[in-house]
């Protein structure tokens, strides 16, 4: 893959990510920005610019647009080891998961204002993603929730839209848990 090959080679941005990614790239961003935080051992650091990250693309998602990011994301730069981790993972389980992905349920990957209601959820997930919670196992609903909306999106596999939905709600329903809690506490 192109983002490997350039990746032994020197430090890689989230600009350059971009940059190599065509075609449905966006949802390919989303599954390899989201991976890291679908296990429980998260990498510690990633989760603030990966959660902005996808809350910008998500808000991209809104209206309509291609992926943007402010120069201070797209220059973040990741050492070359981190990224090979990254990647071999994001690429291991794309290839499990091709087998149980295709085309399906096309009503939730083609209804009119997908678009809309996708950035939504997936903005909302970002921010979620980004807050720095010292909370064990935070970041892992909003991840999966991000990573199946992306591989439906990229698949145009509904079901797998249906199931980020679900884990969209759970997610939520566990941020209102804590926020609610805090309240309580203070």
């Amino acid at each position: 893959m192109l983002l490997q090959q350039e990746a032994k080679h020197k430090f890689i941005s989230i600009g350059d990510i971009l940059h190599l990614l065509p075609g449905k790239g966006r949802a390919l961003v989303l599954v390899f920005l989201s991976l890291p935080f679908c296990q429980p051992l998260q990498i510690p650091g990633l989760s603030m610019p990966f959660g902005l990250s996808i809350a910008v693309i998500g808000a991209r998602m809104i209206f309509g647009k291609y992926i943007w990011l402010p120069k201070r994301l797209l220059g973040k730069k990741f050492k070359t080891n981190t990224l090979q981790k990254v990647a071999k993972k994001t690429l291991g389980v794309v290839k499990k998961m091709k087998r149980w992905t295709y085309p399906r349920i096309s009503g939730v990957c083609l209804f009119p204002f997908r678009h809309v209601v996708n950035g939504v959820i997936i903005c909302l997930l970002g921010v979620f993603l980004a807050l720095p919670l010292p909370i064990p196992l935070s970041n892992l609903t909003a991840a999966w929730a991000i990573f199946l909306m992306a591989f439906g999106m990229l698949e145009d596999d509904g079901l797998f839209m249906i199931l980020g939905y679900l884990v969209f709600l759970i997610t939520m329903v566990f941020f209102v848990f804590i926020a609610l809690s805090l309240k309580l506490i203070f």
